[in-house]
């Protein structure tokens, strides 16, 4: 099952396919479908599409879910969610100083012939 698993830089694998999930969860592609459209599982939160448009699942999430009795709306799965989402690169505090990746041209000579 493996193999049905995304790692992102040499770190275990956080996001699964529909059949892993499946597993997890004890239940069919059909009926993950069906969680997704009833909004049993969020969209960014439980399950996100990757750039090819493929459907993943989080890993950890799906478990915390299991403990919480498949209830989103759970306060101790609210607060893992809070958790989760907070410790994600994206909302992490901008260091100050210069963006990497976004160096400007310190000393430009504008030559005129």
């Amino acid at each position: 099952m493996l193999s049905n698993c995304v790692e992102m830089n040499n770190q275990p694998a956080e996001f699964c396919d529909a059949t892993v999930a499946g597993v997890i969860l004890g239940c069919s592609d059909r009926t993950l479908l069906r969680y997704r459209q009833q909004n049993k599982l969020l969209f960014g939160i439980h399950w996100g599409r990757n750039p090819s448009g493929k459907v993943l699942y989080n890993i950890n999430l799906l478990n915390h879910l299991i403990i919480c009795g498949g209830d989103i709306s759970h306060p101790d799965h609210q607060r893992f969610i809070e958790r989760y989402l907070s410790n994600r690169p994206e909302n992490q505090p901008q260091k100050p100083g210069p963006k990497l990746g976004k160096r400007r041209a310190a000393n430009l000579a504008i030559v005129q012939g």
